[in-house]
């Protein structure tokens, strides 16, 4: 009986395993069933060349819209990898250096209670500023339109004493600057107030000049009023039933409110797997590329790079995921191989972890 059940043992494994794209498209429908995701949008690729594209599930179950290649998931935390790519555009540009203190740079003053070290780029960058997501970033939600209230407003209002939105003790960790890792929302927040005050330019415009247009990035966007096309609704998943909780953004959006789809999100993805650039155009400079997947804290934290992260050791895959109401994201490539996936859902309690690996081992079989 011992050697049978072996035997069927092997061959179930065999059976689960993904060895096509037709496999891959099952182990999805599965995965969404079993997490109670709507709509799932994933891509494979290796350079410059997409290997699989999928798009399942629907859009919006309200309006009964299938999920097509075009329309926009909110990025979440992925979003991160984009804000930082802005900043390291300019310190490419000799406009400053990576251990400047920001408050050389920025119109008003940012220092934790009592300390004396001064933050620095690298510290905003690695989640080791001591800054700290506090309760006020609950009120600064809003369903149906995006914020009115003003990045570097909010910022300045939330981080210097007598701001209305200030806190020395939720605002700020008790930790000396550089010397912990604490993930840091508005830290992230904070670098796209600082691409504004550095470029002289807003954040959105920015990005649209300087990442989105020359990446070929057509439904990628910060802003909810200039979605082109549908927007894939966030849903909660509770007692069997799926609750729409509407479109929303944020007023600290840098670090969670891209809007984009998984063939923009190529695009930038395979500029940093290739160095920097994609389509003859250079996103950024392969010394800067190999900065942001490089370990930067060793001492402190074996994941994190500038902004990028090793998000699978075994497969040594760098990048970011996220999570948001009723949104999951992941992303993540291969230095060396080059194959890399993007995975978006609209149901924020899904893990998407599993889902990168088997999209990367796939990609190395295609």
């Amino acid at each position: 009986m011992l050697a049978l059940f072996f035997i069927g043992a092997l061959i179930s494994c065999k059976k689960n395993e993904i060895n096509n794209s037709k496999d891959f498209e099952k182990y999805l429908e599965d995965e969404m069933k079993s997490q109670n995701v709507p709509a799932l949008s994933a891509l494979i690729f290796k350079g410059e060349s997409i290997l699989f594209e999928g798009h399942y599930g629907q859009a919006n179950i309200e309006s009964d819209i299938a999920l097509e290649s075009t329309h926009h998931f909110l990025m979440a935390s992925v979003s991160k990898t984009i804000t930082a790519t802005a900043l390291l555009q300019l310190y490419e540009d000799g406009l400053f250096g990576l251990d400047d203190p920001i408050n050389d740079y920025l119109s008003f003053t940012v220092n934790g209670p009592g300390e004396t070290t001064p933050i620095t780029f690298k510290m905003l960058l690695t989640h080791t500023s001591g800054i700290a997501d506090g309760p006020a970033l609950d009120g600064q939600y809003y369903y149906g339109s995006d914020s009115p209230v003003a990045l570097a407003y909010f910022l300045e209002n939330y981080l210097v004493p007598g701001g209305e939105f200030y806190s020395a003790t939720e605002n700020y960790h008790d930790i000396e600057p550089g010397t912990d890792v604490e993930y840091s929302n508005v830290g992230n927040a904070l670098i796209g107030v600082l691409v504004e005050q550095i470029s002289g330019i807003n954040f959105n415009a920015y990005c649209k000049a300087n990442i989105f247009i020359p990446m070929g990035m057509t439904h990628t966007t910060w802003r909810l009023d200039e979605a082109i096309g549908t927007v894939v609704m966030p849903y909660n998943y509770s007692g069997g039933e799926y609750e729409a909780i509407g479109h929303y953004t944020f007023t600290d959006y840098p670090n969670g409110g891209l809007h984009s789809t998984t063939n923009d999100m190529f695009k930038f993805l395979s500029a940093i797997a290739q160095n920097g650039s994609y389509g003859g155009v250079e996103l950024l400079k392969s010394t800067t590329v190999e900065a942001m997947t490089t370990l930067q804290i060793p001492d402190l934290d074996d994941e994190t790079g500038l902004h990028f992260f090793i998000m699978n050791r075994d497969n040594e895959l760098w990048g970011h995921d996220g999570g948001e109401q009723g949104v999951a994201t992941i992303m993540g490539y291969n230095k060396s191989t080059k194959v890399g996936a993007i995975i978006l859902c609209n149901q924020g309690e899904a893990n998407l972890d599993k889902v990168l690996e088997e999209a990367y081992l796939l990609g190395l079989k295609l």
